[in-house]
């Protein structure tokens, strides 16, 4: 009995050993523990800060870095002010012409700027495009409205103002050449809300198109823009320019010759007029040979008269009778022609 007492000792002295070695084994895992999980958070403030820190969004035209501002919402709300600053007033929807985009970008040596200075850096580095119609003559536009009803309302004056007097009729109406309106992109200062102003340049006489002569340092964006006009227009106007190099003295349009416009008017107009009295000459042998003597002045007739006058602007060039209706005949003039010989 007493050596099983002595083993059930040992045994219980074994025991606690072991617990009080698992107790420290257990507070070393949890010191461990508490260690990296301070180490996974310190990690990640610290890239949390340096995101804040080191990161921007940089607003990107045509592939060139122009500026960085704070955030991709900075970035958008400067896109939205260029653009509303350009469109004005106008109805159409506008875009920014070039290449526009925005991305996460390391900061470097680059400022971060407000959404005001990035505003301020940027507005003369990009153009902005407003739908608007153009008024189309022969594939060129030649007016720009900034919407189809404006444009509709200038052909509309431009023709009544060549109608002429309110009796006659108006059968038909046409511009020559052929005017058509359409959709089109246009920078907001060449688009027009003034429908006389516009009216009065349809009708003026466009001469040869303008020339530029390139250049040092010149290129074709260059050219356009100065020009008001895209890439796509100037090699429209300069067949074989697309792909090639451009050198200094060489001449290119920068513009294109436009007709003017003619209003083709045809009008119906019905008036009265005067008939002539007929004369009737009868011999007198009363009446010394060769003498002439009125015995009735005669009576002038009446008729409705219908002409078809053809105009071109304000010129008439052309007119025919259409119809006539005798209201009143004419009562003719009788004139005595002397037959005698009387001294």
């Amino acid at each position: 009995m007493a050596f099983e007492n002595e083993d059930s000792a040992e045994l219980l002295r074994l025991a606690r050993r072991n617990i009080e070695r698992l107790e420290r084994s257990l507070r070393v895992y949890r010191a461990a523990l508490a260690v990296c999980v301070a180490l996974v958070l310190a990690v990640l403030l610290f890239n949390a800060l340096g995101q804040r820190r080191h990161f921007a969004r940089a607003i990107v035209v045509d592939n060139e870095i122009c500026c960085l501002v704070a955030s991709q919402r900075d970035a958008e709300t400067v896109r939205q002010r260029l653009v509303g600053a350009a469109k004005g007033q106008l109805p159409g929807e506008a875009c920014i012409e070039q290449k526009w985009e925005d991305e996460t970008w390391a900061v470097d040596e680059r400022p971060v700027l407000s959404v005001d200075e990035a505003v301020e850096a940027l507005k003369d580095k990009v153009s902005v495009k407003v739908e608007a119609a153009a008024i189309n003559v022969n594939g060129v536009n030649i007016a720009i409205l900034a919407s189809e009803n404006l444009a509709q309302k200038v052909l509309d004056t431009l023709k009544s103002q060549y109608i002429g007097d309110d009796a006659a009729t108006v059968v038909s109406q046409k511009l020559v050449p052929e005017v058509n309106v359409c959709a089109s992109g246009e920078r907001p200062e060449s688009i027009s809300t003034d429908i006389r102003k516009v009216v009065g340049q349809l009708t003026q006489v466009r001469r040869q198109p303008k020339v530029y002569v390139v250049k040092a340092g010149d290129f074709p964006e260059k050219i356009a823009s100065a020009h008001h006009l895209s890439v796509g227009e100037l090699y429209q106007a300069n067949p074989g320019l697309k792909g090639r190099t451009i050198h200094p003295g060489e001449k290119l349009k920068v513009g294109v010759a436009v007709p003017a416009i003619t209003v083709v008017t045809v009008l119906e107009a019905t008036c009265e007029e005067s008939i002539p009295p007929p004369v009737n000459q009868q011999h007198s042998p009363a009446l010394k040979r060769g003498e002439k003597r009125v015995s009735f002045p005669g009576k002038a007739g009446r008729r409705k008269v219908t002409y078809r006058i053809k105009k071109h602007n304000d010129k008439q060039v052309a007119k025919e009778v259409v119809e006539q209706q005798t209201i009143e005949e004419p009562q003719p003039k009788r004139v005595l022609i002397g037959t005698g010989d009387i001294s």
